[in-house]
């Protein structure tokens, strides 16, 4: 079976926004306020991972200085997801679906591992993946109206193992909070 031809008269790239700066956590915005931390252990990387709430979006965010294994210099490592804020219930909502039969109301039909909508002005998406990292399957959320930082070609995109994303106080009761804190206006406040 030969893979299908590009129709370039039918194409129609995702819309992306305007990019923002990758921040230095010096110079973090003031209007960014921290609403949760979360540690994960990734495969023996630790990751102190701070999300930020400017008013409309939802930031995930983690710096980490170290130093280079290659030449021993000091190297900074940071990454910077952007998210409408609604996309946290979006993402909570959604990520059932995968777990639906097919034919059952709302369900993925079965040839399907992935999900895009429009979530607000954003297209976001979740991904169910093989090798999340370290070997291990898990799923992504993504914003593909927004280009990662710093590969501006791939769309931003926060990967999270099963075990990450379902454990007791995993990614999933995180973004449980964060969306049910923001319906209530609550999300400004310390938890």
């Amino acid at each position: 079976m030969n893979p299908p031809e590009f129709d370039d008269k039918n194409w129609k790239p995702v819309p992306r926004v305007q990019e923002w700066p990758l921040f230095q956590p010096e110079a973090l915005p003031e209007n960014w306020k921290i609403v949760q931390k979360h540690f994960e252990d990734r495969a023996g990387d630790d990751y102190n991972w701070h999300l930020y709430f400017d008013g409309k979006m939802l930031i995930i965010y983690e710096c980490d200085d170290t130093i280079n294994r290659f030449n021993g210099e000091p190297i900074r490592h940071i990454f910077q997801y952007e998210f409408p804020i609604q996309g946290a219930r979006w993402f909570v909502d959604n990520i059932k679906r995968f777990f639906l039969k097919p034919g059952e109301p709302g369900a993925l039909p079965a040839h399907k591992f992935s999900l895009t909508e429009y979530c607000g002005d954003e297209k976001l998406g979740i991904s169910r993946l093989v090798d999340c990292y370290a070997s291990t399957p898990g799923y992504c959320f993504k914003n593909q109206s927004r280009c990662g930082h710093p590969n501006r070609d791939l769309c931003q995109r926060f990967d999270m193992s099963d075990e990450a994303l379902f454990k007791e106080g995993g990614y999933l009761a995180l973004f449980t909070e964060i969306a049910e804190r923001y319906e209530r206006g609550k999300l400004e406040e310390k938890p």
